[in-house]
């Protein structure tokens, strides 16, 4: 066998699994069309949040007369944005390369197809083997039947990264994380934008206490957001028009440009020769078993090729379990996934939302503590938001989910609280740094636990 562990992609799940079998000592390979570091580093989570950083100062200082300073007149670069952007991936694609060579990792660039069980097809270079192979070749965005893109009025969010001009308004359809932050983004480069969502709620699928939070902060920030609407016929000319249509009310309206946000699709076209007993779900996902493998035994899948939820994290921590399971035999764990989205306010879930816990039929007890009875948001000016704990009647932790500054910093010690099936009590006697946003943690522990102060 040529290597040990071959990885079909080489994005969070391919690299990072990658280097984690190179550190047990296996003979690691990842194939690669483009560049690594996958759709997160190159056209995702990376680019988009070191232009949000951008964006922020912009929020920044239209907000600056708040606490008594005042600024006559700025302006921003979208040049200088641009090239900061950047900066930032390439910095970050060189870094992976470094590790690859450090750790005697083989990259090869070209297109795959798994031929075997341990066999690899590379267009134009031969074959490669490995006695595991592990298909990590992410996903893409999708397109809506009657709405397809055309790279000037109908775009996606590869065509949004380049921050080439911003339109006088916008249309993003889709409320998930990537069409949130992107209306954000483009709201604040003076875009007049307007979201609309099929479903009820933003974010659809957490918890809607929290994504009603969200939804009304952005709407505060100059976004119109429209639930429960649906969209058809369009009509592209030099702008685009599209009907919409929420309940019995129908209407009208012309934008200049539309992001589709409608999700995203399994990279696996011509991935698998013919005639490999790979399974697949009715939506075009890789079926696995516990372990990750598929039906064909050697074969692994893991990121968002196997499913929801699309995470860069998630992606990387299966490679890394399936590395372990390899090694030692080990099972892989399943642990609850975080999430978060980077809007101003900032979201960040972990299990189970309230509408899911009350579906099991079971007593709950929920933790509520709002920003803007917390020392240090007040402080700081960011009293929008809540910490909500979702507890059984024993005061087991089944979720947690936040929406205000630092969501996504705040969230981890709640994670560990829910994937190790801890009691609010545990956290009584922990003590927080005063005056910091994590004592609103502490907080909504203590609405559970009996043990909270003020509120």
């Amino acid at each position: 066998m040529d290597h040990d562990i071959l990885f079909v992609g080489g994005g969070p799940a391919g690299y990072e699994g990658a280097i984690a079998a190179a550190k047990r000592g296996l003979r690691a390979a990842v194939v690669e069309l483009d560049q690594l570091g996958g759709t997160c580093l190159q056209r995702g989570c990376i680019p988009t949040k070191a232009i949000l950083h951008s964006v922020r100062a912009i929020k920044q200082l239209n907000d600056f007369a708040k606490i008594g300073v005042h600024v006559e007149k700025f302006h921003f670069s979208l040049e200088e944005i641009t090239r900061r952007k950047e900066r930032v991936v390439a910095k970050m694609t060189r870094g992976i390369e470094l590790l690859f060579k450090q750790r005697g990792i083989r990259l090869i660039r070209g297109r795959a197809q798994v031929t075997g069980a341990h066999s690899v097809a590379i267009a134009g270079q031969g074959e490669v083997t490995a006695r595991h192979i592990v298909v990590a070749s992410g996903s893409r965005p999708a397109e809506l039947p009657f709405l397809r893109w055309n790279g000037q009025t109908v775009v996606g969010s590869d065509e949004l990264l380049k921050l080439e001009a911003v339109p006088a308004s916008m249309l993003v359809v889709g409320a998930g994380a990537v069409g949130l932050e992107w209306a954000l983004i483009y709201n604040y480069l003076g875009c007049k934008v307007t979201v609309v969502e099929i479903m009820d709620s933003v974010v659809p699928g957490s918890d809607r206490e929290i994504a009603a939070i969200l939804k009304n902060e952005l709407i505060k920030q100059g976004i119109t957001i429209h639930t429960a609407t649906a969209i058809g016929d369009p009509r592209l000319e030099a702008r685009v028009s599209v009907n919409f249509k929420k309940g019995d009310k129908e209407w009208r309206q012309e934008f200049d440009r539309i992001l589709l946000a409608v999700g995203r699709l399994p990279n696996t076209a011509g991935l698998f020769a013919e005639g490999l007993p790979v399974a697949f779900d009715a939506k075009g996902f890789i079926s696995v078993a516990a372990n990750l493998e598929t039906a064909v035994a050697g074969i692994f899948a893991c990121g968002d090729v196997v499913g929801a939820p699309l995470l860069a994290h998630k992606a990387s921590h299966q490679a890394m379990a399936i590395v372990e399971h390899i090694v030692t035999g080990a099972p892989v764990a399943h642990h609850p996934q975080p999430a978060a989205i980077f809007t101003f306010p900032e979201m960040a879930t972990v299990g189970l939302s309230e509408e899911q816990a009350a579906q099991e039929n079971r007593p709950l007890r929920i933790g509520r503590f709002p920003y803007a009875a917390g020392s240090r948001a007040n402080a700081i000016e960011e009293k929008a938001g809540l910490v909500k704990v979702i507890a059984a009647e024993d005061h087991t932790i089944l979720g947690a989910h936040i929406i205000g500054a630092e969501a996504g910093e705040l969230l981890p010690l709640l994670t560990y609280a829910v994937a190790r099936g801890m009691k609010a009590g545990d956290f009584k006697d922990l003590v927080f740094i005063h005056p910091t946003l994590s004592e609103n943690v502490w907080e909504a522990l203590g609405e559970v636990g009996g043990f909270s102060v003020h509120i």
